[in-house]
């Protein structure tokens, strides 16, 4: 890594805790300047000085895009003073009763994102199906791994539930459901690529079409019809490709990544009961025991 403002951007993440303190930009870069050795220890300041204006159009530039995608960020920006950052679950003093529950929550994304890891695939894909009850699916199916036929979860949802809510007539509001149709990747060493997006799509049209390997459809509970709408999802442990961003861009493919996943999970209330998460906090929702709040009608009171 070649030392500069763009490198030392890169790493604020080693350096801002989520619920951290406002430290003026200079005072952050020299920290970073001065313990990845860029600079002798009388240097330090000059240089963290005059880095200072590319590093902060960096950070302000990082933090737009990486908001703009829906990813978790570990920092943003003092509200008195955009000189000075802080960890974004950070409460300030103006921050009403709502917003510090909002922030405190969203403060279990990290602690919740690395214990993915300790999943097994088979309970990983069981997390992704119980995700969609966030999404107003009330009885998510998960795919058997032996015949899963490319579809790992799916289920479906009234419409109102899923879009927004509307007075319909009874008899109009009954008949339209909305469906979502997933993969679940538990990655962390390999990223998603664009082959993963591709195969979820054909699977899901094949299913959809009532194609299937074998003499019994192993997605019997998939009864969309011609005319439902049907969102595709993939969910993955890891991350996704920069071909795989485009693509899920332009597709409509509705993407998780590890950050995304478990910033929704910390939103819904996961772990929270708890100073420490494990795989038990996930696991216990698996099984029956809701960790997460459903109800769906709060926000989060956390910018994206």
């Amino acid at each position: 890594m070649t030392p500069g403002p763009s490198a030392a951007a890169s790493l604020i993440s080693d350096y801002m805790d989520v619920e951290g303190p406002p430290v003026h930009v200079t005072d952050l870069l020299a920290n970073i300047v001065s313990s990845r050795g860029w600079a002798a220890a009388d240097d330090v300041a000059e240089k963290a000085v005059g880095w200072s204006s590319k590093f902060l159009f960096q950070l302000t530039r990082t933090e737009s895009l990486e908001r703009q995608r829906g990813s978790f960020v570990v920092y943003t920006f003092n509200s008195s003073d955009p000189e000075y950052v802080q960890g974004s679950c950070f409460c300030e003093p103006t921050d009403d009763q709502q917003t510090v529950e909002a922030k405190k929550r969203r403060a279990r994304t990290l602690p919740i994102a690395r214990e993915f890891e300790a999943l097994t695939p088979t309970d990983f894909e069981k997390l992704c199906g119980g995700v969609l009850r966030l999404f107003g699916v009330s009885d998510p199916q998960v795919s058997r791994r032996s015949a899963d036929q490319g579809i790992d979860f799916y289920g479906s949802a009234p419409f109102a539930k899923v879009l927004a809510e509307e007075k319909l007539p009874a008899g109009v509001e009954k008949d339209l459901r909305v469906w979502i149709v997933g993969q679940a990747k538990h990655y962390s060493a390999v990223k998603v690529s664009t082959k993963d997006l591709r195969e979820l799509v054909g699977s899901t049209e094949l299913a959809r079409a009532k194609i299937f390997a074998g003499s019994k459809d192993p997605l019997d509970e998939f009864t969309a019809r011609l005319c439902d709408p049907v969102f595709y999802m993939l969910i993955t442990s890891g991350v996704f490709t920069r071909d795989s961003h485009d693509l899920i861009g332009r597709s409509g493919i509705i993407a998780l990544d590890q950050m995304q996943l478990a910033q929704l999970l910390a939103d819904n209330g996961v772990g929270t009961a708890a100073d420490l998460i494990t795989s038990g906090d996930l696991t216990s929702w698996l099984d029956g025991e809701p960790a997460i709040d459903v109800s769906g009608g709060e926000e989060t009171g956390v910018s994206n």
